[in-house]
This record gives C-alpha cells, structure tokens and sequence, in this order.
C-alpha cells in the first residue's frame, strides 16, 4: 500500500508508468548534468576532502583543516571514505576530480529518475513526479558541488524511503532491522537526514497494523544502533567522548553568530570565518589542537551561546534571514535559478495546502519533515546545498499542485464542450 492507497493506473495516467519514460528522464538529467562537468573545486580548504586525503594517505580520519589539527569527528564518515576510496583508486589527481565529478551527476540523475517512484510512493500518482522530475532536471535547481555529499544525500534519502516502504509492507525481521541499518547508514552520510528517514519509518508505521510497531520500532532501532556503534566507539576511544556522529556544532554556531557574521556562508568567508574558523586562523587552529576537537566546540559552543544571549535582536535579524534564503535564495546563486527554486517554493505552499485539504495522509509526513529538517540551518550560515536533501519534497508539491490544476482545467473544459 503506497501512503494514499494503490491501485491500477487509470488511461490518464498510463503513460507515466512508462519505463521509457524514467529512462528519458534519467537521460536529460545525466546530460543537463554532464553540461556542468567537471566544474567542481576539490583542492585545499574542503572539510571533506581534507579528511579523504589523510584517510586514503595516512589512514587516519583527521585534519579537516588547512592546519593539522588532529582526531575528527568535524564531519560524518561516509563521505570522506567514499573520497577518500576515490584517491586510492586514481591518486590525488585530474582523474579523481573527473570521477568525483562524474559520480556526483549520476547521483543527480538517478534522483531525477526516481521522482516518479516517489510520487507514487505518496500521491499513488506518478503524474505529480514526472512534472517534478522535469522541474528538477535544469541545472542549478540542484547546486552541483562535488565537494559535499548534499546531492548523494538527496539520492540516498529517496531510496531509503522507497526501501523502507516496502519492508514495513512486508513486515519480515530482516527487512526491518535493515531498514534501521539503513537509517544508520544515512546518519554516517550526514546525522540531519535521519528528520527525514525517522519520521517517514514513524509515518509508515502509524499506517500499519498496531500490532507489529513495536517489534518493527524495537528492530529499526537496533539496525540503527548497530550501524552506528563502530563510529560512535572510534570517536569515544580518539576524541573521548560520546556523541551522535559529529561533534561541530559548536564551531559552526560560533562562526554564525557574532559581531561581523551575516546570514551566508559567501558572505562571512570575507569577514566572520577569516579570523574565527580553524580552516583560516591558524590561532584558531592551534586552540583546536591544544585543548581537542571536543573541548573546542563546547568552548566555541559557549561563546555563541553567550553572544546570542547578549544580542538577541542581531541573532533573531539573522535567523529571520537564513529562514528566508533557505526558502527563496539569493540570487547570488543565479538569477533565474534563484527565481526558480523561490517559484518551487511558492508552489509547493500551495500543493501542500491542497494536499491537506483533500485530507491526504501524506500531508502529516511532508509538514513534519518541511517543519523540522531545516531548524538547525535557521541558526547556522545558509547555503544552497542544505536545502538538497528535502528539496525533492518541494519538487513533488509544487508537481502535485501543477497536476491538480491541468485536472481541474480539463475537468472543466469536458463540461463545456459535453453541453
């Protein structure tokens, strides 16, 4: 049972079950991609390229830094390894940034060619997602940055629900201790997906029978767990303490939220982080190394606190604005790609509002996710990649609305010319 119930495709919606049609739509995004390639930087002052070279190097997961600071946990794992697998395949070379390249667009169009799938998965209508997939395939609806694991995020978050779906359905022990693997697995990716993936097990279990959530809650939970417990012991035995998967709050608070900060990333690279990241100050640097990796954010963890408690009406400025460029971007990004993302946004509002109004249960997950995922980045610099995880939600919103309309315009024109 997909989230509003499934049946056999009507005549008007055959055609979107084609998979000709998944296949044109993987081919135009793979070639709107290739379009990009191979722009993506992986030199020096990305995190995650940092930390893949002295894995692949040295085989320690350490310096994230311009400056060598030591054990870290300043990311989640996945993704540096996955870099890091890269460098050892190819060396440090062109040839890596072509295939870092390369893996990043085949990402993006295997997402595109989901979109579908996913509609399905919600509406029990593939319609709403071939328009999103088409909204979705332009360049720069999706930021291509190789450097970061936004887009395999994206992509990694849509099979999990799609996997999820049917294990839940199935109801098998295995089926749903891997599902929690999963859930596990997309935390070491980037710990916020799980604002996606908890309550979309949590949405298709309140869907289920009663009488198996608890056994499948207690057997996600310890896929979860397991998954997790390899990590959690390295960082507690190099870093000496516990913690869910990273530990850089407190750095990213404090480079957000001080005197010089604005709402951006781009923007404080030229004032706020200069003086204050550990990436730019080799005085910040040498603090990190001196008192570790964890004393450091809770130091830094503090300081921003201690700010934000003295300059609340400056904090409450900037989160007003992250708040706004998560939903509307600044047309730094792009102009028209800017106006793009802002008119998925509008339009989703829109979809999600008639989502609820036809009573459609798929209305409760998507509010909750859209309502919680981007809590942490309304206090933290914005960038366009952080939106990439979710934005597919946006995307079938906004086709949900277009489709319901097309409906209702050919509902109408039947009745006219049936007269």
């Amino acid at each position: 049972m997909t989230a509003e119930g499934k049946g056999p495709p009507t005549r008007r919606s055959s055609w979107a079950h084609s998979r000709l049609l998944v296949a044109a739509l993987f081919l135009a995004s793979l070639g709107a991609g290739i379009a990009q390639f191979p722009r993506g930087a992986f030199g020096s002052g990305f995190e995650s390229v940092a930390l893949a070279r002295n894995l692949a190097e040295h085989g320690e997961f350490a310096n994230p830094f311009r400056f060598p600071t030591g054990p870290s946990a300043h990311l989640a794992p996945l993704f540096p390894a996955f870099l890091a697998l890269l460098i050892r395949l190819c060396g440090y070379s062109p040839a890596f940034v072509a295939v870092g390249s390369a893996c990043v667009i085949l990402a993006q169009a295997m997402h595109t060619a989901l979109l579908p799938a996913a509609s399905d998965m919600l509406f029990a209508d593939r319609r709403p997602g071939v328009c999103a997939a088409m909204f979705a395939i332009p360049p720069g609806i999706y930021p291509y940055i190789p450097v970061w694991e936004s887009m395999y995020c994206a992509t990694g978050v849509l099979l999990f629900c799609l996997f999820a779906q049917r294990q839940v359905r199935r109801g098998s022990v295995w089926g749903l201790f891997l599902t929690g693997v999963a859930i596990g697995l997309l935390a070491l990716l980037n710990p916020v997906t799980i604002l996606v993936a908890v309550p979309w097990l949590g949405f298709l279990l309140w869907q289920a029978a009663p009488g198996g959530r608890t056994r499948a809650c207690l057997l996600a939970a310890a896929g979860t767990l397991l998954a997790l417990l390899p990590w959690t012991v390295r960082n507690h035995q190099q870093l000496h303490a516990w913690f869910f998967v990273r530990d850089n709050l407190g750095i990213e608070l404090y480079v957000s939220n001080n005197d010089a900060a604005q709402p951006t990333i781009y923007a404080n690279k030229t004032n706020a982080i200069l003086s204050l990241h550990p990436s730019y100050s080799e005085r910040e640097a040498v603090a990190l190394r001196y008192l570790g990796e964890v004393r450091y954010n809770r130091l830094c963890l503090a300081v921003a606190r201690g700010w934000i408690r003295s300059h609340s009406e400056r904090f409450a400025a900037l989160t007003l604005a992250r708040f706004r460029l998560f939903w509307f971007p600044d047309p730094a990004i792009g102009v028209w790609q800017a106006r793009a993302v802002s008119w998925i946004t509008s339009a989703s509002a829109l979809g999600l509002i008639l989502l609820a109004l036809r009573r459609r249960p798929a209305a409760v997950f998507v509010a909750i996710v859209l309502a919680l995922f981007p809590l942490v980045y309304y206090v933290v610099q914005m960038d366009a990649r952080y939106r990439a995880p979710i934005l597919w939600l946006s995307l079938l919103l906004a086709g949900y609305l277009v489709v319901a309309a097309c409906d209702a315009a050919m509902s109408w024109w039947r009745s006219r010319t049936d007269t």
